[in-house]
């Protein structure tokens, strides 16, 4: 079944179905052998992600029952306790492929004498995460894992009164609400915490209209994917600032000179995404609330009349999609 509420389906039913789908999925990652330890990590903390946004588009009637603050600060502590590692595979990821890009656009074959000491401390310290204080990467997983099954047991006390758009426009308003907010700031401010919390508010939004998609087939997709793209470009701004951060004032990672020639390479990349994202943004337009909770609205309308069967088989792009 689709990562999106279905034509006719209860907003109760489909809120419960969404979330147990979400979470099933990350525990059989858990629970598969054969998966990479790291691997599992990030299917775990993005399946979070995907139940959080449920929550938050329910979110109206699961505060009027108290059960939205409970299930919203579990899943964020489950997902947090890996953050650390999730950030040093990052700063593994950025170090490779700038240094490549820089590689190439120098016309040169880099060298990796001046640089190499910043990526062989950042394998030390991701190899120091995998193994932690004294407990190993799977004995956290596994913690996790009892955690999430936890945490599946309530999902069965989700069930709520309210129903159709009604039920879903408080979240909706919230959350659309913040990604405004949050282009304010970025406008007034322009530092990295604030990109970061729109890049977060834009992500929220974007998987609230994903759920929304199959009730107006293709029409929310070109925003669904612009949405995508300027949340990418704004992850990948905040991923170079934080290694830039962190690479640029630890003496540990390198000598002085190395470090700042490095930390230039990166500045230069943040200014490109940034325009990018600039540009990405000012084409895509954001709405006022107003004008975009009534539009969700009338595809609400529209979409509740559709034939069940039109959508409820979709195909294996749709599928990998809703993934």
């Amino acid at each position: 079944m689709p990562y999106a509420i279905l034509p006719a389906e209860p907003v109760s039913d489909a809120v419960q179905r969404i979330a147990l789908q979400q979470l099933d999925r990350a525990l059989a990652t858990i629970e598969d052998a054969a998966v990479p330890r790291s691997e599992a990590v990030y299917a775990l903390r993005k399946r979070c992600k995907k139940v959080r946004a449920v929550l938050r588009l329910a979110r109206g009637p699961l505060e009027e029952a108290g059960l939205y603050g409970p299930a919203n600060a579990a899943l964020r502590d489950i997902a947090a306790a890996f953050s650390g590692l999730r950030d040093a595979d990052v700063a593994l990821a950025v170090y490779d492929r700038e240094t490549a890009a820089f590689a190439r656009a120098a016309a040169r074959r880099f060298d990796g004498r001046r640089f190499g000491p910043i990526r062989a401390s950042m394998t030390r310290r991701r190899r120091a995460l995998l193994s932690g204080d004294g407990t190993d990467l799977a004995g956290r997983l596994d913690e996790a894992h009892w955690l999430l099954l936890k945490f599946r047991l309530g999902i069965a006390d989700w069930s709520f009164r309210a129903d159709g758009f009604g039920a879903l426009e408080p979240g909706l308003r919230i959350a659309y609400g913040r990604v405004l907010a949050a282009a304010e700031d970025v406008e007034r401010a322009g530092t990295v915490v604030a990109r970061h919390e729109w890049r977060k508010r834009i992500k929220y939004h974007r998987n609230h209209l994903r759920i929304l998609r199959k009730l107006a087939p293709g029409t929310l997709d070109a925003r669904i994917l612009a949405l995508w793209r300027l949340g990418d470009l704004l992850g990948l701004d905040h991923d170079l600032a934080v290694v830039r951060a962190q690479v640029g004032g630890d003496p540990a990672f390198a000598r002085i000179g190395s470090r700042r020639r490095f930390a230039a390479i990166l500045d230069r990349r943040r200014a490109a995404v940034q325009a990018e994202a600039k540009a990405l943004a000012e084409d895509a337009g954001f709405p006022s609330e107003d004008e975009t909770i009534a539009h969700l609205a009338g595809l609400w309308n529209m979409g509740m009349n559709l034939p069940l069967t039109a959508v409820s088989a979709p195909g294996p792009a749709a599928r990998a999609a809703a993934g």
